[in-house]
């Protein structure tokens, strides 16, 4: 009986997670009908629409990977708009997200209150729900990459080799939306090669076993040839990677350097450049994974983790470990050679830290069940405060506004025809004013080297600046119709062409 009840229990958490996942991003898709869309997102739907006119090579010529636009053509085909079909392909990629995190939590732990706080972590973490606002694929990513982990651990658990093919075909899924995921495909192969208990034999059959689509993806690329799938897509990434990976980030490394020891010459500082730059980069990757996984997650994770909160058996240990140290050292090459990193990137990562939370927060309200009355209030109370905190926080908007670039945007949309020409500096701007298919090149106006006011061929210009630096503020064939600033002093104004 108390199997069964746990049964209902968790089915019912799985059915809210489902549930609470697309209300978050009903709540968010609120924000993509505003010109919220990141550049990426605009590029994506470009990419599909030119899939569905010029088909994959069209396709690739915007974006050399493009599974995830490909989708969202497909998705248009069915009679749903550009913005519409991306904004429900992430919606089902981000409750697939959310119930495989609680079900990896589930597997460690059958408790339905478990899986509760798992449930309560994930809806409520604000990095992730950020991302709702997005148009991005990485979306796809997560979800596949949270299947694959919870594939392999049940193949861990179960040893059914119907989970190594599942495998397989998972990781690749989410290599089609991230590239990384050839990287974590082969990793966790050579991961599944230290597994205990295992012969030789055994070891190489799973780790073979589990990349079969990737070696049939490579017998494909190699009998159609590279030139035929325009140059491998973003395979050509992998291959400088691990031609000149090393030597970009020993040219980056040499660089920052030489511009640090100009800086503090002749000062003390000059001969501890080295040690200098490499404790900026430490100390800037371990911030940016604190603040991406968040301050209170982070260590609630630290302390389910120091508390032994979660029984492991080294199996498990050696596949949720080696996923970590893959993902850090992939982010800290990432660092090395581009010097930058957003939550976006480092999200992959911290959701398996985050996988820890759930096991602090019910290690914290075990000890208050065990104490007095008003200690199990005050943990209760902290604890609801907690995650009714962490999800407003996720939708509240914090920054410069952004209502100038909307009323702007509202503005062309209510008051031109589409026979009128546009050029703005914005390529979200246009893309909400004129779509997906649009004269990109042409009307897409570049102020960074100033403005020769050559407009005649257009009857509305509309350009977004910052601090009062109007770049068009000297073209005397431009009749201003309308301005819109922010507290920041960023602007956007809106100009008519004077015909001379």
């Amino acid at each position: 009986m108390t199997y069964s009840m746990d049964r209902l229990s968790q089915r019912h958490i799985y059915i809210g997670a489902i549930v609470l996942s697309f209300l978050l991003s009903i709540i968010s898709f609120n924000h993509l009908l505003l010109p919220d869309i990141s550049v990426d997102g605009v590029l994506y739907l470009r990419c599909a629409a030119a899939y569905n006119q010029g088909g994959l090579k069209a396709a690739m010529t915007l974006y050399p990977w493009p599974f995830y636009p490909i989708i969202i053509a497909y998705l248009h085909q069915l009679g749903f708009s550009y913005i519409i079909a991306a904004s429900l392909l992430n919606t089902l990629l981000q409750a697939g997200i959310v119930y495989f995190f609680v079900r990896i939590v589930f597997h460690f732990n059958p408790m339905p209150r478990v899986g509760l706080w798992a449930l309560l972590c994930i809806v409520c973490y604000s990095t992730f729900n950020a991302q709702r606002t997005l148009l991005v694929r990485d979306c796809g990513y997560w979800a596949f990459y949270l299947t694959s982990f919870w594939i392999a651990l049940t193949f861990l658990k179960t040893e059914k080799q119907g989970y190594l093919w599942l495998f397989g075909l998972s990781i690749l899924t989410a290599a089609l939306f991230r590239i990384e995921g050839v990287v974590i495909a082969f990793s966790a192969a050579v991961l599944f090669f230290f597994m205990p208990g295992w012969s030789f034999l055994v070891r190489c059959r799973n780790s073979i076993i589990m990349l079969w689509p990737l070696w049939l993806g490579a017998l494909l690329f190699l009998g159609i040839g590279s030139h035929n799938l325009y140059s491998g897509g973003r395979l050509q990434d992998i291959h400088n990677a691990l031609t000149h990976g090393i030597a970009m980030v020993l040219q980056n490394k040499a660089q920052v350097i030489d511009l640090m020891e100009k800086a503090l010459q002749p000062n003390y500082g000059f001969f501890h450049t080295e040690e200098m730059y490499f404790s900026m980069l430490i100390g800037f990757f371990v911030y940016k994974i604190v603040i991406s996984t968040e301050v209170v997650y982070s260590g609630l994770a630290v302390y389910a983790w120091a508390q032994k909160a979660l029984a492991l058996n080294r199996g498990e240990k050696i596949l949720w470990y080696g996923l970590i140290i893959i993902q850090t050292l992939i982010l800290f090459v990432f660092l090395m050679n581009n010097l930058f990193l957003t939550s976006r990137y480092v999200l992959a990562l911290s959701l398996l830290i985050l996988l820890w939370a759930p096991f602090g927060v019910e290690r914290i309200y075990q000890k208050a069940l065990v104490s007095s009355r008003k200690w199990r209030l005050s943990a209760t109370v902290a604890i609801g405060c907690f995650f009714i905190f962490s999800l407003l926080y996720s939708f509240v908007h914090i920054g410069a506004s952004k209502e100038y670039l909307y009323d702007a945007t509202r503005w062309l949309q209510q008051h031109t025809s589409a026979n009128d020409r546009i050029t703005v500096n914005d390529v979200i701007v246009l893309y909400k004013v004129k779509g997906a298919i649009s004269t990109w090149d042409e009307d897409l106006l570049d102020v960074s080297k100033g403005s020769n006011c050559q407009f005649s061929a257009y009857r509305y210009v509309a350009v977004k600046f910052r601090h009062h630096q109007n770049p068009l503020e000297h073209c005397s064939n431009l009749k201003l119709l309308q301005s819109y600033q922010n507290e920041k002093n960023s602007a956007a104004n809106i100009y008519e062409v004077v015909k001379k």
